[in-house]
């Protein structure tokens, strides 16, 4: 069975066929082969963090991984940075753009609370600590994740700052009335995450 491609996978093809275009098949297939290993040994993962590990964590490590094979580590993680980063800045567009429709900004705080609870839950394998849910307000501290974990796991800890700065991307600036604070992150080494969304009364 073909796995489906994430954004991931996608943009690392992309770039070993301009860049490394005499490589290409070869790099193409140590990614595919690394991936599978990393899947295989996550295969016992529950539903839930399948999710994050299938969509970005996984395949960003792999990519990460073989991207050394021919550029120097940082560089390879500044690659790696920029698919996710460009992601986040078309997430951002399109919330950005929603958000236009007259007092739609009220209502985002409560999505956030929403979704901590269904997709970055205990279940997928975080550790959320809910200060704030209400009012127009949403302030979560993240005591886990497994982006950070799972980045640790594989010795790649720095890597877990890309899907960090991507929540910066995403939710900074997205209406006059919201605020999106974070002055932590387990991923930029502090001991937890401390989320804000709210709204300006």
């Amino acid at each position: 069975m073909k796995r489906k491609e994430t954004y991931l996978s996608r943009d690392f093809r992309e770039t070993v066929a301009l860049r490394f275009p005499a490589q290409a098949k070869e790099l193409n297939t140590a990614f595919d082969m690394r991936l599978s290993a990393l899947l295989a040994e996550n295969a016992d993962a529950s539903k839930e963090k399948q999710y994050h590990l299938k969509r970005q964590i996984l395949p960003g490590i792999a990519a990460y991984e073989t991207l050394q094979r021919v550029m120097p580590k940082e560089e390879a993680l500044q690659t790696v940075h920029g698919y996710v980063e460009r992601l986040a800045r078309t997430s951002h567009k399109q919330l950005a753009a929603l958000l236009h429709i007259p007092g739609l900004y009220r209502l985002v705080p409560g999505v956030f609370v929403k979704s901590t609870r269904s997709v970055f839950g205990p279940a997928a394998g975080f550790v959320p600590k809910e200060l704030q849910t209400g009012n127009g307000i949403w302030r979560v501290d993240m005591m886990k994740c497994p982006y950070h974990d799972t980045c640790a796991e594989y010795g790649c800890p720095e890597l877990c700052r890309c899907f960090c700065d991507s929540d910066d991307i995403s939710y900074t600036g997205l209406h006059p009335k919201l605020i999106w604070e974070r002055s932590m992150t387990l991923g930029r080494g502090n001991d937890r995450c401390d989320f804000c969304m709210k709204t300006i009364k």
